[in-house]
């Protein structure tokens, strides 16, 4: 019984959490950082990378991890360049301490892309003294690349 009751209570703030982005991104004290972010997106402003990262910055990407903010600012560079029509929007602001938890959805068109694409991810940002000091990123890479053409094939069977 005892369980129950705290599954249940558990159940409860699960529901409140996806029922109320809105309420949770109204109380991240991080929101000021995660617009200005937003502004650069919308502006393709690699430049205002410093604005909002450490020096010392870790992103951590599918791609592997990328230390320093000219590092940071460099791959940011590149993939304006790359989709120079990209559209981001975050979907829900979770904030706790230090953490600002992002779920997003993005869309354009990536260089030799047949058309636009549309991918969805979750960013999780550790900020420090108002920058960005590590970050994590995943996002629905499966899905981007069957949008660009790519194809999911099972293994040949009988292969040795």
């Amino acid at each position: 019984m005892r369980y129950q009751n705290l599954l249940g209570g558990a159940s409860l703030l699960l529901l409140l959490l996806v029922c109320s982005p809105t309420l949770l991104a109204q109380d991240c004290p991080h929101q000021a950082l995660l617009d200005k972010m937003d502004k650069a997106m919308m502006e393709k402003n690699a430049d205002m990378v410093d604005e909002f990262y450490h020096a010392d910055a870790v992103r951590h990407t599918q791609e592997g991890k990328i230390e320093g903010v000219e590092k940071i600012k460099a791959q940011t560079a590149e993939f304006y360049k790359n989709v120079p029509d990209a559209e981001g929007k975050n979907i829900d602001i979770i904030c706790s301490g230090d953490y600002a938890v992002v779920r997003w959805e993005g869309k354009g068109t990536p260089a030799g892309a047949p058309q636009p694409v549309n991918v969805t991810g979750i960013t999780i940002y550790k900020i420090v003294d108002g920058k960005v000091a590590e970050e994590w990123e995943e996002m629905n890479s499966l899905s981007l690349m069957m949008q660009m053409g790519y194809e999911l094939k099972p293994p040949a069977e009988g292969k040795d």
